[in-house]
């Protein structure tokens, strides 16, 4: 069922229907979530409050963009506001993570996993942001402009500063990725 029916159908008390949006979303948005906090327990919580945040801002929500960038901006303040109280150690990748096979998403894959969850992890947030909903979630750059809520420029200059800083550290990964 198309998310738009679903949200008219949950305004209208339709328990239900909220049940099929987080069967329907669950997994992305938990990817998301435990490839920034890099725990398992944490991301399902972090998922959990995503959902519970959707549930008092449903009724606030217009049909006017993608549902999808709509709770994925949500689960981009869920993250933000955990990491505003503790900053992650870590950002853990699985080899079945990528989405996209490009030209940089590729260059990740022959590199080993550790070592882009390593290098991953040392980003700005808003660099690792960008990478992670391009290259994991295979975003275009408008959709990570409107979760992020930043111009299309400035999600453009992220991803490719992100990206500038993941290949110098991924680089510099004999040396102990000093700087």
């Amino acid at each position: 069922m198309e998310d738009a029916i679903l949200i008219r159908r949950i305004k209208q008390g339709d328990e239900s229907a909220f049940g099929a949006l987080v069967r329907r979303h669950y997994r992305n948005i938990y990817a998301f979530c435990y490839r920034r906090c890099g725990d398992a327990a944490l991301a399902a919580d972090l998922t959990q409050e995503v959902f519970l945040r959707l549930v008092t801002a449903v009724g606030r929500y217009s049909v006017t963009g993608k549902f999808t960038n709509y709770l994925f901006t949500i689960a981009v303040n869920v993250c933000n506001d955990h990491y505003r109280r503790k900053k992650p150690e870590s950002v853990p990748l699985t080899e079945d993570t990528a989405v996209s096979d490009g030209a940089e998403t590729q260059a990740l894959k022959n590199d080993s996993v550790e070592n882009i969850r390593r290098a991953l992890a040392l980003l700005p947030d808003e660099q690792r942001d960008a990478v992670i909903l391009r290259y994991w979630h295979d975003m275009k750059l408008r959709d990570i402009a409107a979760v992020t809520g930043v111009s299309t420029a400035t999600a453009k200059s992220r991803l490719r500063l992100g990206m500038e800083k993941l290949r110098r550290l991924l680089e510099s990964e004999g040396e102990g990725y000093g700087y």
